[in-house]
């Protein structure tokens, strides 16, 4: 009897660290998922104000830095080689764009465009 209970003791204790550890997991992973939406969320924010500051070289210049610190911020906390591919496209055409800005050339629509859709790639690559 004695033993049966010691047995029956380990087996629970063995179900609730095993439980404890999937919860811990499932929320760590819910959690990524969530910062990385959220950093989708954020670029697309980041690039509507991009958008109304193009007239003004100097704060359009602030702008790309602040996404870029976002990006470099957000990668090395990110899992998904889809994410940090579309972090590595959109750190690309960022670096294009100040590159215009820098050459006091304004950036074309179809830029900003590119933008949103690296954003939207990330968010997108976040979800699946």
């Amino acid at each position: 009897m004695f033993r049966a209970h010691r047995v029956v003791r380990t087996s629970v204790a063995a179900v609730a660290i095993a439980a404890a550890l999937f919860t811990a997991t499932a929320c760590s992973e819910a959690q990524k998922a969530l910062d990385c939406t959220k950093l989708g969320i954020e670029l697309t924010n980041d690039i509507a104000a991009l958008q109304n500051v193009l007239n003004d070289p100097d704060a359009a210049a602030q702008s790309l830095e602040d996404i870029s610190k976002t990006l470099t911020d957000a990668a090395g906390d990110i899992d998904s080689q889809d994410v940090k591919d579309a972090i590595a496209k959109m750190t690309t055409e960022i670096t294009e764009l100040s590159t215009q800005i820098a050459n006091k050339q304004t950036p074309s629509v179809d830029a900003i465009g590119l933008l949103r859709s690296s954003a939207e790639t990330i968010t997108k690559a976040c979800t699946s």
